[in-house]
């Protein structure tokens, strides 16, 4: 689990994000920026600005995970991966028991003497005027990751790192291509007549 500051600060597409950490965003869509250089300033007008607040110092550190769920679902019949995800990687770790997954995450979290929470992310336009966020809030550019996040709140900004035991039977290891080129979530009710 990296800290909240890692993700601030990688560069890599996707993973990277400037607004991690952030809680308050305010937009000013338009003013005059004036650059006061010597003697003769320079005068933009039109200009939009966007100031951010961010927390300060170490929060956490975060687990982030691509999350299958029914939400998914709610204005469309079928879920496909979007392709972008594969600039995470080429496998993918499929869960097939997510709540002995996390509570796994969650106990050995216990033991070591840190709290967590974990939601999933709720994706936002961050162009509006003005915006209070939860670190399980990001932008809607990067709603394609679909994201189910856990923070460890954490003292140390270090990656924290720790063993929750085998979890052979409840996951599988796929090729990522394989999954986000042909799986598909759909439903269908058990119907009992």
């Amino acid at each position: 689990m990296n800290s909240i500051e890692w993700f601030k600060n990688h560069e890599k597409d996707g993973v990277g994000d400037l607004y991690e950490g952030a809680m308050e965003i305010k937009n000013y869509k338009q003013g005059t920026l004036t650059l006061k250089l010597d003697d003769k300033p320079l005068v933009f007008p039109n200009s939009s600005l966007q100031l951010r607040k961010y927390h300060e110092g170490h929060i956490g550190n975060i687990f982030s995970s691509y999350a299958l769920h029914p939400q998914l679902l709610k204005r469309k019949s079928i879920h496909r991966i979007d392709k972008r995800m594969l600039k995470f990687g080429d496998h993918c770790l499929l869960i097939r028991n997510t709540l002995k997954f996390y509570n796994s995450i969650n106990n050995r979290l216990k033991e070591l003497g840190i709290s967590c929470s974990h939601n999933l992310v709720r994706y936002k336009n961050f162009k509006r005027d003005e915006i209070n966020l939860s670190l399980f809030e990001k932008s809607h550019l990067l709603a394609y990751q679909k994201e189910h996040r856990i923070i460890a709140w954490t003292k140390s900004s270090e990656p924290l790192k720790f063993k929750i035991g085998s979890i052979e039977e409840y996951a599988e290891l796929f090729d990522a291509e394989r999954i986000v080129n042909n799986a598909t979530l759909d439903f269908k009710p058990n119907i009992i007549a």
